[in-house]
C-alpha cells in the first residue's frame, strides 16, 4: 500500500472526489487499492498512455490546474 499523503494533499482529494461523484473515504481507497492513479505532470500520463480522443481504460479522469492528472480505472 503505498503512502497517499505524499502524493495528493487533502484539496485535491476533496476537488477530485466531488468530481468522480465519491466519498473522500471511497478515493482514499481507491487510490491505496491502485484502482484510481496520480501523475504529477500531464507528460507522464501521456507517456504512460499517449495522447487520444477517448480513453476505454478509464472509468474517469481529470486534470487539475496545478498539471496532476487523476485517473479512475475501469
Amino acid at each position: 500500500m503505498e503512502n497517499i499523503a505524499r502524493k495528493v494533499d487533502l484539496g485535491e482529494i476533496i476537488v477530485v472526489s466531488r468530481l468522480f461523484k465519491l466519498n473522500t473515504y471511497q478515493m482514499v481507497t481507491l487510490l491505496e487499492n491502485g484502482s484510481m492513479e496520480v501523475f504529477d505532470h500531464k507528460e507522464d500520463f501521456l507517456k504512460k498512455y499517449g495522447k487520444k480522443d477517448v480513453y476505454v481504460e478509464f472509468e474517469d479522469w481529470c486534470e487539475l490546474n496545478t498539471g496532476k492528472v487523476f485517473t479512475k480505472l475501469k
